[in-house]
């Protein structure tokens, strides 16, 4: 998806919700909307949002003074998450379709994301998660596919939705490789908060190599192209991911909740709703 004229009032808009996030001062949070007509004025139209944002978020880290400022947002995520992890597990044994309810909650832990917004309530999303209505829902298809891999490459997203996916990772019965960040950017998820998470107790961990809120193939590092290009099925988490891959022709099943109206037009879908499918570019749809 390439950049379109209602991404850089939201770039603004994310710029001081973050500003506020770690308690700025006014001064600071001036700076960075200041910050933001710099960013704005070198911006890429043909680059998709992720990519464009990044010269925001180094902005920000500037401003800040902090490479990682969403350093103790993330760790408090993640705990969150762990404490609601042994009720979720719980949850999926009872359930006749292990495999869906763990989709759907993963597809639910899409909502810790301070890229887009620090308000949501995850509690709800988890009792929601269930009988959510999912506006792309490819279930069946996904499962033909994994009944035929003999492992799959996981494009993970936000720190606290890492516990999620590990809930997933658990009843999908097939070697796993879990893609993180290159580095620190907003709350997505580096080798370090995977850790915290305990994905590498049930996956095999890599870096991308791209820092950047997305997955942007071009900046990525020659092994993880590699495994890309080889990988028997692809799962990708998070808005960010599909910004940046939906253009890519071939087969990827992407989990995320719509969270913006540009996405929402993209796909013909409502805004806020769940997704668990291929992207409409996807050229073989059957």
């Amino acid at each position: 998806m390439k950049m379109h004229l209602d991404c850089p009032s939201c770039f603004i808009k994310q710029a001081v919700r973050t500003g506020r996030l770690l308690e700025c001062s006014n001064t600071r949070l001036w700076q960075m909307v200041k910050g933001c007509g710099q960013v704005l004025a070198n911006v890429n139209e043909d680059w998709s949002p992720p990519q464009n944002a990044v010269a925001l978020y180094e902005m920000i880290a500037r401003v800040t003074g902090k490479d990682d400022p969403f350093y103790n947002l993330k760790k408090e995520s993640t705990r969150q998450a762990l404490e609601l992890y042994p009720e979720l597990k719980e949850r999926i044994s009872r359930c006749s379709d292990r495999l869906e309810a763990a989709i759907r909650y993963a597809a639910c832990g899409n909502v810790i994301d301070y890229g887009i917004s620090s308000d949501f309530n995850i509690l709800d999303e988890i009792d929601k998660a269930l009988t959510t209505r999912f506006s792309l829902w490819e279930y069946s298809l996904f499962k033909k596919r994994l009944r035929q891999a003999d492992w799959i490459l996981y494009l993970g997203d936000n720190c606290g939705e890492t516990v999620f996916d590990r809930l997933l990772i658990e009843e999908l019965k097939v070697p796993v490789t879990y893609v993180v960040r290159g580095g620190p950017i907003i709350n997505d998820v580096t080798m370090e908060d995977a850790v915290d998470a305990g994905l590498d107790k049930v996956a095999k961990l890599v870096s991308s190599g791209c820092k950047a809120p997305g997955t942007i193939l071009e900046w990525c590092s020659d092994e993880f192209r590699a495994l890309y290009e080889s990988a028997p099925i692809i799962i990708s988490k998070g808005q960010g991911n599909f910004e940046t891959l939906s253009h890519e022709e071939r087969e990827i099943f992407f989990i995320f909740k719509i969270k913006c109206d540009v996405v929402a037009r993209f796909l013909d879908h409502p805004l806020n709703t769940m997704v668990f499918g291929r992207s409409p570019r996807y050229p073989n749809r059957n």
